[in-house]
């Protein structure tokens, strides 16, 4: 008895160490583990990630492209779960958070490859999702430095993270600074920042650097800009408002949210302007030619151009939605 015991102790040192230097070689380089994922040996890339992440690391799969001879997996950290968008994946897989809204921003871009802009990117999950498709670079646009940290973290984890450039500004109609209100500490990764001083009752304001859409395109060389995502709590005139240039240049589909007390005035006219159709989505449906307006089962939006409907409405059945016109 006493030998036996004696070689499960050595056994358990063993994997102990060899575990331990395992994690050692995996907290300084990524290489292994990308390597692993590239060969579609995810299995063994799980393992790798829950020895130097401690768990925290979750994989997402990607839906493949149509002809895709391998499936691409995006990661991230849950954060003990203070991560709501990572943990919803988590704990329901790719249709765990905002469906539909993966699968159309997905399906966006696959029809049109081209240059992506992630306004509000946050921790990263869609930036991540739009450089998981070959040929996209992608401007992640995260105005709160503590969530910047946490997106470059997540950039890190991914070999096609590095097809991400973070700007840590705001984006708005006015280049400069401007004030970014930050609301109490709630234990969770802080998704609700926002430049309306009324979005959050009790925030902090926190100084920070600001830039139009329009100012920041034409200084990085007016990539071919073909979808774009606003998710800035109320803000989101703003940023369309110093975006019209490049949405008449360009012509991306904008997934837009739209929240209660959303300037709905300014944003018929960018509409409008800009000649654009607003399809609302919610997770069975998408509805083209309602009056812009909240709905409490609907609060993401998708303003495309009448030269690209189609093709969009063709994504959404893709996804399994009902297209609904009126």
């Amino acid at each position: 008895m006493r030998q036996g015991t004696v070689y499960v102790r050595s056994v358990t040192a063993v994997r102990t160490s060899l575990r331990s230097a395992a994690a050692d070689v995996l907290g300084r380089t990524r290489a292994p583990v990308q390597a692993l994922e590239i060969l579609g040996a995810h299995t063994l890339a799980d393992r790798a990630d829950r020895i130097v992440g401690h768990g925290e690391i979750v994989a997402v799969r990607v839906p493949p492209a149509p002809r895709a001879w391998r499936t691409t997996r995006i990661k991230a950290m849950r954060r003990q779960g203070s991560d709501q968008c990572v943990e919803a994946f988590r704990q329901a897989g790719w249709w765990g958070y905002e469906r539909p809204l993966p699968d159309l921003f997905l399906g966006a871009l696959r029809h049109r490859h081209g240059t992506v802009f992630d306004v509000g990117a946050n921790t990263g999950v869609y930036a991540l999702v739009a450089a998981s498709v070959p040929g996209t670079q992608v401007h992640a646009f995260e105005a709160y430095p503590p969530i910047a940290a946490l997106l470059r973290e997540n950039l890190r984890l991914n070999r096609r993270g590095r097809h991400v450039r973070v700007v840590e500004a705001a984006v708005t109609d006015v280049a400069g600074t401007i004030d970014l209100f930050v609301p109490p500490p709630s234990g969770a990764v802080e998704t609700s920042c926002s430049t309306d001083a009324s979005f959050r009752a009790g925030s902090t304001p926190v100084a920070v650097p600001a830039v139009t859409l329009d100012d920041y395109w034409q200084r990085a060389g007016s990539p071919h800009v073909t979808v774009i995502k606003v998710d800035v709590e109320g803000a989101e005139h703003h940023v369309l408002a110093g975006a019209l240039d490049l949405v008449r240049a360009t012509r991306p589909v904008t997934f837009v949210e739209i929240l209660p007390d959303a300037d709905f005035a300014a944003l018929r006219s960018i509409l409008d302007d800009a000649s654009l159709v607003d399809v609302r989505l919610s997770q069975y449906e998408a509805v083209v030619g309602d009056d812009l307006r909240f709905h409490e089962l609907a609060w993401n939006h998708a303003f495309v151009p009448p030269e690209h409907l189609e093709d969009f409405l063709a994504c959404a059945r893709e996804a399994g939605l009902i297209v609904t016109r009126l």
